[in-house]
């Protein structure tokens, strides 16, 4: 008999924490007449989604903090719910993804002395978790601005490193170690991130 694919199934609940460096997700558990009653009010960086019983949730947005709102009744296996939160967690990683990576890139740039063309913040294959083009354009994915610091510069100067070095041969890797600092074949920040826990989570809500 064939084996059959295990479907991991994630559910997006107020057990969910995300704290990094440059986005944090915080929960509040407030009464439903409070979060109907708030919701209805139009703010700026104020979301709600709302069903045929009213407004159920509620998302706020400042300071690279994502507030959500909820109460004890909210159903959090609901579909609609679910798709809601993902959407919503999808859109504020890659806003704040575009804002980190292209300055984290420029920072790099500067500190090594080396240029390319440009960084573009798109979704690539499940397991590319950078790439850099003919033309020296780096493209990496939204999810990397949620991984630690170490990881993301990482990734960041892997990419650089194929300004001048066009394979992953051993003139790669020795001039990758010269821009980390230390051996490139002991810190490969892309198999840390590759085998970390929340990386399947992570291209889930950023899918």
């Amino acid at each position: 008999m064939a084996d059959t694919a295990k479907v991991t199934r994630y559910i997006i609940n107020p057990s969910f924490r995300l704290t990094t460096t440059y986005l944090s997700v915080y929960w509040h558990e407030v009464d439903a007449a409070t979060v109907s009653a708030e919701g209805a009010i139009a703010v700026p960086g104020r979301y709600t989604y709302s069903s045929a019983s009213g407004i159920e949730l509620m998302s706020e947005y400042h300071d690279s903090q994502l507030h959500i709102i909820y109460s004890p009744v909210t159903d959090f296996d609901t579909p609609g719910i679910q798709k809601w939160l993902r959407l919503l967690l999808k859109d504020v990683i890659t806003s704040r993804a575009r804002e980190i990576l292209p300055a984290r890139v420029r920072y790099w740039e500067q500190q090594k002395g080396i240029h390319g063309t440009g960084v573009k913040i798109k979704k690539l294959r499940k397991n590319v978790l950078g790439c850099c083009t003919g033309n020296n354009e780096i493209h990496l994915p939204p999810f990397l601005v949620i991984f630690k610091q170490e990881w993301m510069d990482g990734v960041i100067l892997h990419e650089m490193a194929h300004y001048l070095h066009k394979h992953h041969r051993k003139s790669f890797w020795d001039y990758l170690s010269q821009l980390l600092g230390t051996d490139a074949r002991k810190a490969d920040a892309k198999t840390d991130i590759a085998l970390s826990p929340y990386f399947d989570y992570y291209c889930y809500l950023t899918s």
